[in-house]
C-alpha cells in the first residue's frame, strides 16, 4: 500500500463503499479489530436493556405469557449476547470470523423479538410491534455493523416479521400498516449505516496516508542524522590534518611574508571551522538531535575553557580576553559542552563584529540564577538589530568583515533555552554591548570540570 494508492482512491471516491483490492483487504481487517473492541460495550448494552424488558414482562403482561415472554429473553436473547461478549474478549475466534458471529447475533437477538411478539399474538394481547424497530436501531447505531451486513441482516428482520405476524392470523390492514413503518425505519437506518460506513472509509485513508507521511518523515530524518554525523567526522579530519601541518611550519626569520601567509591561513582554519560548527549545531538542533545533559557545571572551569580555547586566536588580533576573579565560587545547572559551545559563540561574535579591542566575562547574581556577560568596549549595537538580533540569519556589519552565516546568536539562543535558561543583550551605542546569559543557579561549588 502506497501513497499514490490512497490518493488515488480518494481521487476516485468510494460511493460503492469498496476500495481498490490492496487497500480493500486491509480495511476490513481494520474494520474487524474495531467491531470486535465496539461488541464490547454494545453487549453489555444489550444484555441489560433484555434483563430490564423481561422484567417489565413480569411487571406488566399477564403471567401466562410473561412466563414465556420472560423466558425467551433470559434463556435465549441473553445467552446468545452473554457468549458474543464472552468471544469478543477472546484471542480466538479471529476478527473477520467474529464479525460474522457478531452479525449472527444480531439475527438472532432479532429473531427472539419476532417471536415473543408472535407469542402475544397467539395469546391475543395487543403487544406493540415497536420492539422490532428499537431491534433495527441498535443494530445499525448502536452495534456498529458494516452497511451490507446491517441492511441485509435488518432486511431479513423484517420479512421474517411479516411472515410470522401472517402466521399468527394478524390482519392484513395491520400488518402492511406495521411492515410500511418498518421499512421506513429499515431506510432510515440503511442511509445512516451507508454514511458511517462512507465516513470511516474516509478516516482510514486519511489515517492510512498520515501513518505513511510520519514514517517518510522519520526515514528522511533518520538518513539526514547518520549524514550529519558523517559529515561531521569527515570535514572534521583535513581541517585537524591542516591545523597540524600549519603547527608544524616554522617560516624562517627574515621571511615576514611566509609568516603572514601562515597567520592568514590559520585565522582561515578557524573561521572555517567556525562555519562548519555552526551549520552542524544548526542541523542537529533541526532535527531534535540534542539532548541536554543537565548537571551542576562549575563556572571556573568552563570559563577557563574559554580562555584556553580562544586567548591565542583573539590575542593575534589584538584582542585582550579576561575572566572573573571569583569564578570558582559558582556552579549552575547546565550541559557542560553546550555551556561551552553558547560561551564561545558570543565571544567570537563579539569579537568579530564589534570592532572592540577588550573583552570581559563577568557573574552576577540574579535571583536563583546566575547571569553571565560577555561585555566588549566595540561600537555598540545598532539600534534596529536590537529585535532581530537572534533570528536566524541576520548580521551585523562589524569592521572585521568575518564570514558567517548569521546563526551563531540563535544557536546560542536555541542551547540557552534546551539547559531552561535565557539569554539577550543590553546595547551601549558607542560604549560596546553586553551579552548576557542566565542559568538556574545551584550550591554546588564542588562541581567537577566538564
Amino acid at each position: 500500500m502506497t501513497a499514490d494508492q490512497i490518493k488515488h482512491q480518494q481521487a476516485s471516491g468510494f460511493v460503492s463503499l469498496r476500495f481498490a483490492a490492496p487497500l480493500e483487504g486491509h480495511y476490513r481487517l481494520t474494520r474487524s479489530a474495531m467491531i470486535r473492541q465496539r461488541a464490547r460495550v454494545a453487549s453489555v448494552a444489550g444484555l441489560l436493556i433484555f434483563v430490564i424488558y423481561a422484567m417489565v414482562d413480569i411487571l406488566t403482561l399477564p403471567p401466562e405469557l410473561a412466563r414465556i415472554t420472560a423466558s425467551i429473553r433470559l434463556l435465549i436473547s441473553c445467552p446468545i449476547i452473554a457468549t458474543t461478549l464472552w468471544l469478543a474478549h477472546r484471542a480466538r475466534p479471529s476478527d473477520q470470523a467474529f464479525e460474522k458471529l457478531y452479525t449472527l447475533a444480531y439475527i438472532g437477538g432479532g429473531l427472539s423479538v419476532i417471536a415473543i411478539i408472535v407469542v402475544a399474538r397467539l395469546q391475543a394481547y395487543p403487544l406493540p410491534y415497536e420492539g422490532m424497530i428499537l431491534m433495527l436501531m441498535f443494530g445499525y447505531f448502536a452495534m456498529g455493523l458494516p452497511f451490507l451486513a446491517a441492511s441485509l441482516s435488518s432486511g431479513l428482520l423484517v420479512g421474517a416479521y411479516l411472515m410470522a405476524e401472517w402466521w399468527a392470523g394478524t390482519p392484513m390492514e395491520t400488518t402492511l400498516t406495521n411492515g410500511f413503518f418498518l421499512m421506513t425505519a429499515n431506510i432510515i437506518g440503511m442511509i445512516g449505516a451507508w454514511i458511517s460506513d462512507h465516513r470511516h472509509r474516509a478516516h482510514f485513508l486519511d489515517r492510512q496516508l498520515l501513518d505513511l507521511m510520519h514514517q517518510a518523515a522519520e526515514d528522511e530524518s533518520r538518513r539526514k542524522t547518520e549524514l550529519i554525523t558523517a559529515a561531521s567526522h569527515d570535514l572534521r579530519q583535513p581541517l585537524n590534518a591542516i591545523d597540524v601541518t600549519l603547527e608544524t611550519l616554522r617560516p624562517s626569520h627574515d621571511s615576514q611574508q611566509q609568516a603572514a601567509m601562515v597567520g592568514q591561513l590559520k585565522e582561515t582554519v578557524v573561521h572555517l571551522r567556525r562555519l562548519l560548527e555552526t551549520v552542524f549545531d544548526s542541523a542537529r538542533l533541526s532535527e531534535g538531535m540534542i539532548r541536554p545533559d543537565i548537571q551542576p557545571v562549575g563556572l571556573h572551569n568552563i570559563l577557563q575553557d574559554i580562555h584556553d580555547l580562544m586567548d591565542c586566536t583573539l590575542a593575534s588580533r589584538g584582542i585582550r580576553l579576561s575572566l572573573p576573579e571569583d569564578a570558582y565560587r559558582h556552579c549552575v545547572m547546565a550541559d557542560p559542552s553546550l555551556l561551552l559551545r553558547v560561551l564561545q559563540n558570543l565571544v567570537a561574535n563579539a569579537a568579530d563584529h564589534s570592532g572592540c579591542d577588550s573583552i570581559h566575562l563577568a557573574i552576577r547574581n540574579h535571583g536563583t540564577h546566575l547571569r553571565l556577560l560577555i561585555e566588549d568596549n566595540g561600537q555598540g549595537l545598532p539600534a534596529e538589530l536590537e529585535d532581530r538580533l537572534f533570528q536566524p540569519y541576520v548580521r551585523g556589519r562589524g569592521p572585521s568583515h568575518c564570514p558567517g552565516l548569521g546563526l551563531g546568536l540563535t544557536i546560542v539562543r536555541e542551547f540557552t533555552s534546551l539547559m531552561h535558561g535565557r539569554c539577550g543583550v543590553e546595547p551601549h551605542p558607542k560604549r560596546g554591548s553586553v551579552f548576557w546569559v542566565d542559568l538556574p543557579s545551584t550550591a554546588n561549588p564542588d562541581a567537577g570540570p566538564c
